[in-house]
């Protein structure tokens, strides 16, 4: 009977053993799943973080395209030159008397210089008398000849002598008239050639006489635009001396002869010139309107990238929950100012990388600080570019 109960026990203990170690082992077991499982998840962490570290992220602005008008406009250079601008000179001799002070305003007609004329007045007397006398011989001649007392040739004798003693006295009366040099339009006098008491023949320049009331401004066109630039083509005009300042005009002409030197026609805009600001020789910035696009789409200069493969640009693409800045090549059309065209490429609703493209490669996600349409940018441009401020 204690026999049986010894084997009993060592059986129990055999099992309970047995039970142990399955217990164990299993515990071994969960604990080499979990360590894989966490090492996985650590690997696939790492995998992601080193994804993440190796793609940057740059401060980018944009704009979404949307076609618009567009006016396309040359720039050129001018000079202002007044509309009245004469340099008055006498024509018959004699001593100067009096001549108007340089910057004295003068009145058309009003005399701005005044010849000693008393030589010329003797011969007025002179040519007076004689036409006189000349006349008066030609009326008794007159009824002799209609009484048929004188012959037809003494008559026409009388009629010769009067006429050529008219002659004489029309040509010492506006000698006369000449000796008083008169202003042939209102202005200002901007220099003297002469001084009083100075001897002068008769083609000597005396002053200058300009009115600066209205001025005009001179430029060459060149030749290849002169299909779309005709009189009453839109314009305007800035002033390098006035900065901030322009105004809006027309085109007053267009040659029609090409300068084969500079190959350019010739082109003039007038302009009202209140307070005599714009004065003659000042350089003049010009902006004449070329033509009008419709439905273009429009970015700004700056956004185009330049190298030796083309013309493109950085786009902002919705990649994987985030922004990402794509290359796209573009073809441009014509350009004006800060705006440039874009003809092939880029269609509406794109929205393109408009700052920070220097620092920008392909692929990178993008943190915009700003969005605005291609229409809200291109008005901002167009206002930064000309002020409209009426000189």
């Amino acid at each position: 009977m204690k026999k049986r109960s010894e084997n009993h026990y060592f059986v129990q203990l055999t099992t309970n053993n047995q039970y142990i170690m399955n217990l164990h082992s299993t515990k071994i077991f969960l604990t080499v799943i979990i360590l894989a499982i966490a090492t996985g998840c650590s690997e696939d962490e790492n995998q992601e973080s080193n994804e993440q570290a190796s793609v940057r992220t740059v401060a980018a602005e944009t704009i979404i395209i949307t076609p618009d008008q567009f006016d396309d406009y040359i720039r050129i250079s001018g000079v202002i030159e007044a509309i009245e601008d004469a340099t008055v000179s006498a024509e018959v001799s004699g001593r100067i008397l009096s001549i108007a002070e340089r910057g004295a305003t003068i009145n058309e007609g009003e005399v701005i210089a005044q010849l000693d004329d008393r030589l010329i007045q003797a011969q007025f007397q002179a040519a007076k008398t004689g036409f006189e006398l000349a006349q008066d011989t030609y009326e008794r001649f007159e009824s002799l000849h209609a009484d048929s007392i004188i012959s037809t040739q003494d008559f026409n004798s009388a009629k010769a002598q009067r006429d050529q003693a008219k002659a004489q006295l029309d040509q010492a009366e506006k000698q006369l008239r000449d000796s008083a040099i008169e202003a042939p339009f209102s202005g200002r006098v901007e220099e003297r050639f002469i001084q009083r008491g100075e001897l002068i023949n008769p083609g000597m320049p005396v002053l200058r006489l300009v009115n600066t009331n209205r001025v005009r401004v001179l430029t060459g066109i060149p030749e290849r635009f002169s299909g779309y630039i005709t009189e009453g083509s839109e314009a305007q005009v800035s002033i390098q001396a006035l900065p901030g300042q322009s105004q809006n005009t027309t085109l007053s002409y267009t040659g029609n002869v090409i300068d084969p030197d500079t190959r350019t026609f010739t082109a003039e805009v007038e302009l009202d010139n209140q307070g005599d600001r714009l004065k003659p020789e000042m350089i003049v910035n010009l902006r004449i309107k070329r033509s009008t696009l419709s439905d273009a789409i429009i970015i700004p200069r700056t956004a185009v990238l330049r190298n030796e493969e083309g013309v493109s640009v950085f786009t902002a693409v919705e990649e994987n929950g985030h922004k990402v800045a794509r290359l796209v090549n573009i073809q441009t059309g014509q350009a004006s100012g800060a705006l440039i065209e874009v003809v092939d490429g880029l269609q509406s609703d794109d929205e393109v990388v408009i700052s920070g493209m220097n620092n920008i490669s392909d692929g990178d996600r993008l943190n915009i600080l700003n969005t605005e349409t291609s229409i809200e940018r291109a008005e901002k441009l167009k206002t930064a570019d000309r002020p409209f401020v009426s000189f």
